[in-house]
């Protein structure tokens, strides 16, 4: 759920960009009428725009969480407003009924480079202060998870591989480290997707680096697998897992736009339609029945996770090809 548009960095890889700063996003009264049509969720994973300039964000939040039974959330962020993040995190946390909340702190390489894809050459100071305070909120409450995300492209596999021992040696309580293939419709053209053999070699670098913090965190078991589902996906441009999105998984944009996936273009709007005449509309019925016919592919995670995960012949192939995956094991 793309809770705004509303930005205040410049990324040069960003493929929502054209949208940003649009001022159209949904009032709380329109999100509220979708927590009420859309019933349960199991996972919420928010987007923007920055995420935590939207004023009611911990409003929104709290509210899915008592209505729509949402257990973990996942929220990239530039870490840019600390103070803001810290308020925001506070009032989600007074919801008991949360399991985790995690904040993905989007980093895509060494200062200098990071802050010139970003346009503001505060970008990466501004992200060691969030994560430092969501250091001390995390000893408050441990159900604040720290993570952070690289975006990949054919340009900074070297400063990644920097950056990611940095973050080991600097961010003791970081547990994760996401490295996602650049995607989308992009600001800046030239940034394109990443060799295979060496995006490979980067995540096998990320994944011996890590392993320690892997070991028990909670979607680890699933991130070798999720990986080979990136890697074969990126190296053969084919859906090698069945693709879930429109069944396991759906969209809805800042504008009150829906999709089943970001691939493909969206089926309604909420302010025309609501979610649940949108998403069995026929519009809807066909796009399935495309993805399920495989005329598209991505290397999107937020769509292959659940395909992977809650297909038991995908998870069994991964499974049976995971140590290839497993950093000095044989193929």
């Amino acid at each position: 759920m793309f809770v705004n548009s509303i930005c205040n960095l410049t990324c040069d890889h960003c493929f929502y960009w054209q949208n940003l700063n649009a001022r159209d996003d949904l009032t709380f009264d329109e999100l509220a009428a979708l927590s009420r049509d859309i019933g349960p969720i199991e996972n919420l994973n928010l987007s923007g725009g920055e995420p935590f300039l939207r004023p009611d964000l911990d409003e929104v939040v709290r509210m899915f969480v008592r209505e729509n039974g949402v257990r973990q959330v996942y929220v990239p962020t530039s870490g840019f407003f600390t103070d803001r993040t810290e308020k925001t995190l506070r009032s989600i946390l007074e919801e008991d009924a949360l399991q985790l909340f995690v904040v993905e702190l989007s980093i895509d390489g060494m200062e200098e480079y990071h802050n010139t894809l970003r346009g503001h050459r505060e970008a990466f100071e501004r992200a060691m202060r969030t994560h430092d305070m969501l250091t001390r909120l995390q000893r408050e409450d441990p159900r604040v998870r720290v993570h952070a995300i690289s975006t990949v492209t054919n340009q900074n596999l070297d400063d990644i591989q920097r950056l990611t021992d940095f973050l080991f040696e600097r961010c003791p309580t970081m547990e994760h480290h996401n490295i996602p293939v650049i995607r989308g419709d992009r600001k800046d053209p030239s940034l394109l997707s990443p060799d295979p053999d060496a995006y490979r070699a980067l995540w096998e670098h990320v994944q011996r680096r890590w392993a320690p913090r892997e070991e028990g965190r909670f979607g680890g078991l699933v991130e070798p697998m999720l990986q080979w589902a990136r890697d074969r996906t990126l190296r053969e441009k084919r859906q090698v897992v069945p693709c879930r999105a429109g069944v396991l998984s759906g969209v809805v944009y800042a504008n009150g736009d829906v999709g089943l996936c970001e691939q493909h273009d969206p089926i309604g709007n909420l302010r025309q339609a609501n979610f649940s005449e949108i998403w069995r509309s026929p519009r809807a019925q066909d796009l399935r029945a495309r993805i399920a016919n495989r005329e598209c592919w991505c290397t999107n995670e937020v769509f292959l996770w659940p395909s992977v995960t809650y297909d038991p012949p995908s998870m069994a192939r991964a499974l049976l090809t995971n140590r290839s995956w497993v950093p000095g094991a044989s193929s």
